[in-house]
């Protein structure tokens, strides 16, 4: 039976755990799994596999095997969070802790049976470790993917996966169906952190570059909302098989039969065969993007509107000679903060995607498209190519891009390669087709990859049976720019120099708590410094509510505020005095610092939105 001290640690901590240990404890089939003495003395665990007992630890020391086990992950850090999947008897996890008891760790073992027997003969309190985060069991995906989640959410650097060999080859399907699920989770949100961690900064210093524009140009989703019911809209990607669809698209921008939207680069390859998409988005904030516009800005066309999220590299908007329209990204907060309507009504935010074209169909679904056609969007390789002539972008495949490649269906039922970042594109494409009860959507891309909610037919069938008939209207993007609040815009400009004011105020007061804290520890005054923490917590909570913080630098330093948040737990769990004052202050300073060489770094740039402001009429 489970050991007393187990089950209390379970009822408070973990009691999802213990209630899934408690539905099983009366029918523990000892025929499946069971205890047996090792060699050397040591408890060791038994699983009955096709008819035959298979050791789940060595049957003559389970010791010196699990050390064995240890000894092939090197280059552990202090800050690598590490999931054991796979309990057994606990062998080892109690290794691994020896070595490493400074790490936050995670157990998972998707049999309940095991799990049981694991703690009914080891006590968790005598790990090497207090760092425990989680102890589940269960294999069903709801469990493994919210257990994945929180992981991530509370990791603050590495992540390690350590698995029990033995256990992976007795239940292969359990391992299989974990793992896919743990490089899905884990890596598709590590992956988040690094555009992050990437465009973090860009993203607000666009918002604020941007701001002049913003204010001066309509909003495509506020003015133009729900106008297009019953029309229908091309989605024109530059996937390799655009190349094979120009003349489709020339008569259907000739004929007026539906509105071309193109997205990204695209337009570069439509201008290269004299065509004009209706509109053209972009919203990557990369100085690089403005490649989107190249071709625009180079021959100086006046024709094609620029539709723009409120984040896009500001090198992007600047010198565009055509119309601009702006949509507002959910990563621009600092329209949130200054903007609302003269009505007050709520303004539709496009969600951040890895794909424009996700943007793009946002968009449209917002505009009330009732139905979408897809073209050029592979989200794979045809033959060797990946993107279409003339979109600015190499459109051959390397050596290390072939390698990586993944295997998909395509629209006819075949495989095809693509690679996981398309793999995520069409997954999002998935999510919000889904999502957009109403809204047709036609694949119309020749040997792209299969997208699930889409009919797929070829754009020449597409036209001979949908679209025979003119729909697209002269000046169907005619409107003014929006009647943005203008007394709430200056009056929010007044309130943020107060909070700018304030903000440098409570910088001085956070770095002279620090100093107070380092010269407490200094002189092992634990009891003066542990006030002290209380005070910094104090002032860290007003930084977190200062409107110029919440507004341009904690988001400016979205990674490193997460990483100092998820770590005070640990900081606060730390057991020797002396070394949780330093990491404390090491910690803080560190985050402070960033934002401190933030606000420095911004000033120019607050100073010119603060005069755009104050032009506006």
């Amino acid at each position: 039976m489970l050991l007393v001290d187990n089950i209390v640690i379970l009822k408070e901590v973990f009691p999802t755990t213990l209630l899934k240990l408690r539905e099983i404890e009366n029918n523990i089939d000892e025929k499946f799994v069971k205890i047996e003495e090792a060699k050397n003395g040591c408890k060791t665990l038994s699983i009955k596999k096709e008819e035959k007992w298979v050791y789940l630890h060595s049957k003559y020391n389970p010791i010196r095997e699990a050390e064995a086990i240890i000894d092939e992950y090197k280059d552990i850090k202090d800050e690598t969070s590490v999931i054991f999947y796979g309990v057994g008897l606990g062998y080892h996890i109690d290794a691994f802790l020896e070595k490493h008891p400074d790490v936050n760790f995670y157990i998972y073992e998707p049999i309940p049976e095991i799990l049981y027997h694991y703690l009914s003969n080891k006590e968790i309190k005598n790990l090497p470790s207090k760092r425990l985060k989680n102890i589940i069991t269960g294999m069903d995906t709801q469990t493994i993917g919210l257990f994945l989640n929180e992981f991530i959410d509370k990791s603050m650097g590495r992540v390690e996966l350590i698995t029990l060999p033995i256990h992976k080859q007795i239940f292969p399907e359990n391992y299989r169906d974990f793992l896919d699920s743990y490089k899905t989770i884990v890596k598709g949100k590590m992956s988040n952190m690094a555009v992050e961690s990437s465009f973090q900064k860009r993203w607000i210093l666009n918002s604020m570059k941007n701001f002049k524009e913003i204010i001066s140009t309509p909003n495509i989703m506020v003015e133009k909302r729900g106008q297009f019911k019953g029309k229908t809209a091309l989605l024109v990607a530059a996937g390799p098989s655009l190349n094979e669809e120009i003349e489709n698209i020339r008569y259907i921008k000739e004929n007026g039969l539906a509105y071309i939207f193109s997205v990204g680069t695209t337009v570069n390859t439509l201008i290269n065969n004299n065509i004009y998409p209706h509109a053209t988005t972009t919203y990557d904030p990369q100085e690089v993007n403005q490649v989107a516009v190249k071709k625009i800005k180079e021959m100086e066309i006046s024709e094609i509107p620029l539709i723009f999220g409120s984040s896009v590299g500001y090198e992007t908007v600047e010198d565009y000679s055509g119309k601009k329209y702006h949509m507002l990204t959910d990563q621009d907060t600092v329209s949130r903060f200054y903007l609302r309507t003269k009505n007050n009504e709520s303004i539709d935010r496009v969600y951040d995607a890895p794909t424009i074209s996700v943007i793009t169909l946002q968009i449209l679904y917002n505009l009330g498209f009732s139905e979408v056609i897809l073209v050029g969007q592979n989200l794979a390789y045809l033959g060797e190519k990946k993107y279409s002539s003339g979109s600015v972008y190499w459109t051959g495949l390397s050596v290390a891009e072939k390698a990586k490649a993944k295997l998909v269906k395509d629209v006819y039922g075949n495989d095809i390669l693509t690679n996981p970042g398309y793999i995520t594109m069409k997954e999002q494409l998935e999510f919000y087709i889904k999502e957009y009860e109403g809204l047709k959507v036609i694949n119309a891309t020749k040997g792209g990859a299969h997208i699930e909610g889409t009919t797929f037919m070829e754009l020449e069938e597409v036209i001979k049976n949908h679209l025979n008939t003119k729909i697209v209207e002269e000046g169907w993007l005619e409107c003014n720019p929006t009647e943005y609040d203008i007394d709430y815009l200056i009056s929010q400009s007044k309130k943020m120099d107060k909070e700018y004011e304030e903000g440098l105020k409570l910088i001085k007061e956070y770095y002279k708590v620090l100093n107070s804290i380092s010269t407490f520890i200094k002189n092992k005054n634990y009891n003066q410094a542990e006030k002290m923490y209380i005070k910094l917590d104090k002032v860290f909570s007003k930084i977190e509510k200062n409107k110029f913080f919440m507004t341009f630098i904690i988001p400016r330093n979205r990674v490193s505020y997460k990483a100092l948040i998820d770590s005070i737990d640990s900081l606060n769990e730390e057991k020797d005095k002396t070394l949780k004052g330093e990491r404390i202050v090491n910690s803080f300073k560190y985050f402070m610092d960033l934002c401190k060489k933030d606000i420095d770094e911004l000033f120019p740039t607050y100073e010119e939105l603060k005069r755009t402001i104050l032009e506006y009429n």
